[in-house]
Order: structure tokens, then sequence, then C-alpha cells
């Protein structure tokens, strides 16, 4: 897949799906070339949604940012991968992501194992099937008889990973990672390092391995309430162990650290900032209305 030279989240979350779509068309219409969307536990189907932006917009590629992998077992998740490349060739990235221990227990009531070990072992099984139509697997956390006799195709997998050993995974056994939450000092001294060492070791090109960064982005009249809203959901994140991790890693976290908010500016200079290090960044759109959403993206891609 020939990397995304414009990419955009736009979130199921905020809206109803017609919305939605229409948002994705002018998105597509404003030059936007990939579109990311995430999967949280009260939101409609991530997997469907991504195949109605794909529908909806025929020459972007969509990644899901993540989908969380208890809620399919690895089988499930390689044929709706491997279905939707069929029916959208070359144009889907599936991310994949271990969740949280309030999604796993609380809200799919299942019990949850060490995150590496049920990393690895869902990822061999998935990208398994993907390559090769059959999976044969008996592990400590999942297990898999499976055929599949549909097209195949090429489906790029990335993982979400903000710690050491899953950015090793990640490097081992996938395309890239998905990032969230992560400021240009913690992506430049505690995520790119690991990379560079584990494609060292395991004989991929840093270059090849994509680094996803999900960045809120606004530019706007509604400055300060975007980043009172981004401090209201960075408390929330603060909850889950992952986050707080980087949220708190260097001290009382600065809002503009971890977004592209401001003038045109101020957010292609942050968004320049991310690039240099090696990643994708990928603007997420803060809510607000039709008029900010394209003011927000003429500002990252527009004409200087």
């Amino acid at each position: 897949m020939k990397p995304a030279a414009r990419p955009l989240v736009i979130s199921p979350r905020y809206q109803g799906l017609d919305q939605l779509t229409k948002r994705v068309r002018l998105a597509e219409r404003l030059g936007v070339d990939q579109v990311w969307l995430e999967q949280q536990p009260d939101q409609r189907d991530a997997l469907l949604t991504a195949a109605a932006y794909l529908e909806a917009a025929p020459s972007i590629t969509v990644g899901t940012a993540v989908l969380p992998v208890y809620a399919r077992h690895p089988v499930a998740m390689a044929q709706a991968a491997a279905t939707i490349d069929e029916l959208y060739p070359g144009r889907f990235v599936l991310g994949i992501g271990y969740s949280h221990k309030f999604v796993n227990e609380y809200v799919l009531g299942l019990s949850q194992g060490k995150p590496i070990g049920v990393m690895r072992e869902y990822t061999a099984i998935v990208t398994g099937l993907l390559n090769t139509g059959e999976i044969g697997f008996e592990g400590e956390h999942f297990t898999a008889h499976a055929q599949y006799t549909g097209g195949r195709g090429a489906v790029p997998l990335h993982l979400a990973a903000l710690r050491p050993q899953m950015i090793r995974l990640a490097v081992q056994m996938t395309d890239g990672i998905v990032i969230w939450l992560a400021s240009p000092r913690y992506i430049r001294e505690r995520i790119m390092p690991v990379i560079r060492e584990a494609c060292a070791e395991f004989g991929k090109d840093p270059d090849s391995f994509s680094v996803v960064t999900i960045l809120p982005s606004y530019t706007g009249d509604n400055e300060a309430d975007q980043i009172a809203g981004w401090e209201k959901s960075a408390a929330s994140y603060r909850m889950l162990p992952y986050y707080r991790h980087v949220l708190d890693a260097f001290g009382k976290p600065d809002p503009r650290e971890f977004a592209l908010i401001g003038s045109r500016a101020q957010v292609r200079e942050r968004l320049a900032e991310f690039r240099e290090l090696g990643c994708v960044p990928v603007p997420s759109p803060m809510p607000g209305s039709e008029e900010e959403f394209v003011q927000t993206v003429e500002a990252v891609y527009g004409d200087a």
C-alpha cells in the first residue's frame, strides 16, 4: 500500500452514519487520502463503519486505530479484514490492540491474559490466516484450526504500542504501530530508539516501519474550549494505566505538546515536528461544526 500523504481521523463517535460518510466525502474533496477511525466500547462497530467509509470515498484508504482484540476471536478478525480487502482491494489497514482491563473484563466479561503473550498469539493467528489462508495454532490464550477460502490480498497490520515490549513485538510481527496521547519528547526518547534497536535485531528497515501518531487537531475561534475539552479527555484517559504512564512521563502535560491546536502556522509547525521524528502524524479534528472541520483540515493540508 502506498504511504498516505494526507491522513486524517474521522471518529465514529460524534455523529450519525449519514453525517460521517458525508464528512468522509468532504475530506476526500479536500485532498485527504487516508482515514482512520477508532473503536470505543459504546459506539458503532468500527469495521462496519470502515466499510461504509471505503464505499463513500473511492480514492481513500481506511485504517482502524484500533480494534480491541478480545472483542473478536483472531479467526473472526482475519476473516473480516480479508473480506473488506476483497471488497476494497488494497485500501484497508487493520489496526488492533490489547485494550484495557475495563474493556476486557468489565465490558466484555472476559479474563484477560498478559498483554505480550496475548498479542503475540493473536497476531500470529491473524497474520497466518491472512497470509496463507489457513492456520493451525494452539496457544495459552488462543486456539485456531481454520481456513479462509475467500480472496486474499496483503492487508497491512498495525499494533497499538506505547511500551518497549509491545513495540518490539510489533516490529517483529507487523507493519507498524499506532500511538495516541504521546508527546514529541515521549516519541523521541521512549519510542523511536526501541524501534531502531528492534529493526536492527529483526532485520527490518526502520524507514519502512510505520509509526502512526493520532493527534487531536483544531484551528478556529473556540481554541480555549477545545483545550479545555482535551484536558477533560486526558483526565479520563489518565484512569487507564498505559495512558497515565505516557501522560505523566515528563511532568504535567501541556495540551499543545499532544495536539495540533492553534493557528495554521502553529499546527503546521507542530505537524512538521512529528514528521521529523519519523512519524506519520494523523490529525484528528476535534468535535465541531462542518465549517470548523474544513478550517482545521485546510490548516494542516491546504495550500500554504
